[in-house]
């Protein structure tokens, strides 16, 4: 009797890992009239399985806040800065939402030059996955089937490194800087635990290549919420596991990490691209 009960409870938690939760199965987004996404796979993928509005339209800070708690358990702190930051991006701020496509604006708010999987501005289309970018990071993962910090801080410095020799008009201020680490942090964390650094390969390929949460190989959730000091930490130890130097005059801080995603130069304290937020 005790093996049965102990069965029945194995499978249920085999299930439940694999159980895409009520009302949140994927939606390739070219089926939904007038959808428009934005240069960040994690906000794609929590739109593509409907935590945020499906068509990725006229979204608030609140509707934010209850969306990435619910998809990914992302703490408030975190959301509230993104959400500051697509206002900012809106060419209609005042009215209290902005659309997923409104981040996709040239090192404000959220885009930057050599990211994990997306082009450089300079070469046309910055907000669209690109494979041969992500075949970079991915090549660091060669011959094992999780992440650590170290080699996911090798996988972020090679896409600067390569960067920084192709495109003539490569910008890696103080703000790319952190957004770049940022970027690093945010799928360990999402696709694992906001401490450990380890996460199934498989699974930070189907966030960024599908832009869809991988329940289907039995990611659930963190269940610790991942929150600025989180990130900033983990940022931390990804800029200690390589050569990247900190722009001077830079301290990494999770506050300093808040500054960069509200559009904010953590070292000058000005908003950048700020004629680009007022709609000028």
């Amino acid at each position: 009797m005790y093996y049965s009960f102990a069965l029945v409870a194995a499978v249920v938690a085999v299930v439940e890992a694999y159980a895409v939760p009520a009302g949140h199965a994927f939606q390739d987004p070219k089926t939904i009239l007038g959808a428009v996404r934005s240069p960040c796979p994690g906000l794609n993928a929590l739109a593509n399985h409907g935590f945020i509005n499906r068509n990725g339209k006229a979204l608030t800070i609140p509707a934010l806040i209850s969306g990435l708690q619910q998809g990914m358990n992302v703490g408030a702190d975190f959301t509230t800065a993104i959400g500051a930051a697509g206002l900012l991006s809106s060419p209609m701020p005042l009215l209290g939402s902005f659309d997923l496509n409104d981040l996709d604006q040239h090192n404000f708010p959220i885009e930057h030059d050599a990211s994990l999987s997306r082009q450089d501005a300079y070469f046309g289309n910055d907000y669209s996955f690109y494979q041969p970018n992500f075949d970079m990071v991915l090549a660091y993962y060669n011959g094992t089937n999780t992440t650590s910090i170290p080699l996911a801080s090798k996988a972020k410095y090679s896409r600067v490194v390569d960067s920084r020799a192709k495109d003539p008009t490569f910008t890696y201020g103080p703000r790319e800087y952190l957004l770049s680490y940022g970027e690093t942090a945010l799928y360990l964390q999402t696709m694992s635990d906001p401490y450990s650094g380890v996460a199934q390969v498989s699974y930070v390929k189907s966030l960024f290549e599908q832009e869809r949460l991988p329940y289907e190989l039995g990611w659930t959730p963190s269940k610790s919420p991942i929150t600025l000091q989180t990130l900033g930490d983990m940022i931390m130890e990804l800029i200690a596991a390589n050569g990247d130097a900190v722009p001077e005059g830079l301290y990494v801080t999770a506050n300093a990490y808040k500054d960069a995603l509200e559009g904010i130069d953590p070292v000058t304290g000005l908003l950048g691209n700020a004629t680009n937020a007022l709609g000028l």
